[in-house]
């Protein structure tokens, strides 16, 4: 039995007694591999799939001395992050047990300082090989992506080869460009809007989720019998990547700041063409600037990407065309809805995963940044749900500064 379980929309320990929780996330280290010798920024073998995330979120000899700080600042609850890659870097279906023993050993240790805790599987804008964090590079290989021209082709900018300075609070614009996007349309609507897309004999949305799911199985089982860890998150906010964009042709109003292609741009890029893009700053437009002046491929084997194989755009008369700008707004003539056709049934899918292995797990459900209203749960859905919905102070996060506008007046931003 868990030591926390939801009764009638709260939190109840063992002895039946209402808790609230007071937690932390632990941690943002976790997102990259763990390397003492080598700077996380470092781009020299940057793209190596032999790679361990054992010792972090910290190496299991300084965990008392973070357990006890933590514990002494009055935190009795934590969201582990995790992160897909750590599982299943080496390729589908081979898993890491170094670092799912390591997790373990971190959980127990937890344990000793009665700490409760729940996995958070991490993602940002898809894998650090689209900016971020999260999954592993053969994702992207398999369906078609030349990894290592991401950056260089304006698919998706990394820290890593643009550089320092980097400018400020960019990455999330990975989310409207070319690799993520593509790699979270595929992920929760690949059925739909890549039909005949196949790896490994399996339709490109299946296999994702399956091999997703099936790595956080791995912790769920190993970690069961610990009754500290409650739980599991969903996916840490998830991305609609291009799911729902009624025109392909406009910049995506989601954080722009920096180059800004509209996804038609995004897909001629990736096939090697170069394109003048709107260019934005906090303050809004700030110019135009060519993106991708070498006609560098985003996809392997000379190919112009999975989107013109679909019919999306294509060369007419020599020039790129887009022939379909609400594609990915309606399948079959009715227009999409990505929480309900998409997001709820992955939830769904996950809690049922989880909780075969345990019933008593909580699952964490998360929705999109950009719309926090959390998909509709019903009676009939999995229970022992938690909305585990993210505010933000958007002022702050973007600007790095503290603003007395936004404590007065939080609704301006």
């Amino acid at each position: 039995m868990k030591n926390i379980k939801v009764e009638k929309d709260k939190f109840i320990d063992q002895d039946g007694r209402q808790m609230i929780l007071r937690g932390i996330n632990v941690a943002g280290s976790s997102k990259v591999p763990y390397d003492p010798e080598i700077p996380t920024h470092k781009t020299e073998n940057f793209f190596d799939t032999d790679v361990s995330f054992v010792g972090r979120p910290f190496p299991l000899d300084q965990a008392d001395e973070h357990f006890t700080r933590l514990k002494t600042w009055g935190f009795q609850f934590l969201r582990l992050q995790v992160i897909w890659e750590a599982i299943e870097h080496a390729g589908p279906g081979q898993y890491d047990q170094d670092y799912i023993d390591y997790i373990y050993e971190i959980c127990k240790k937890a344990a000793e300082y009665d700490i409760n805790l729940f996995i958070d599987p991490h993602q940002d804008v898809w894998s650090r090989f689209t900016g971020g964090d999260g999954a592993p590079l053969w994702t992207l290989d398999k369906v078609g992506f030349n990894v290592e021209n991401l950056h260089s082709s304006g698919t998706a900018i990394l820290h890593n080869f643009y550089g320092d300075p980097f400018p400020l609070m960019i990455w999330p614009t990975n989310y409207t460009k070319l690799a993520c996007a593509t790699m979270f349309t595929l992920f929760f609507a690949g059925n739909d809007f890549a039909p005949g897309l196949e790896i490994d004999g399996t339709p490109v949305q299946d296999y994702l989720q399956s091999h997703y799911i099936d790595a956080i199985l791995q912790l769920a089982k190993k970690l069961k019998d610990l009754p500290n860890v409650v739980g599991f998150d969903t996916l840490n906010e998830p991305s609609k990547g291009w799911i729902g964009i009624e025109d392909a042709d406009q910049v995506l109003p989601f954080l722009r700041r920096g180059a800004c292609p509209t996804p038609f741009q995004s897909m001629l890029l990736g096939a090697g063409l170069t394109q003048e893009v709107q260019v934005y700053d906090f303050q809004g437009q700030a110019g135009k600037m060519k993106q991708n002046e070498n006609n560098i491929r985003a996809w392997k084997e000379e190919s112009e990407g999975i989107w013109k194989q679909q019919g999306v755009w294509d060369i007419v008369k020599g020039e790129p065309e887009l022939l379909k700008p609400n594609y990915f707004n309606q399948v079959n003539g009715s227009k999409v809805n990505f929480k309900g056709d998409y997001l709820k049934p992955f939830l769904v899918k996950f809690a049922e995963s989880i909780q075969k292995v345990d019933s008593d797990y909580l699952i964490f459900l998360e929705t999109i940044v950009e719309n926090r209203k959390l998909t509709d749960w019903s009676k009939k859905d999995p229970g022992n749900v938690v909305n585990s919905d993210h505010w933000y102070d958007h002022s702050t996060l973007l600007t790095k500064q503290f603003s007395e506008l936004f404590q007065k007046n939080p609704r301006l931003f």
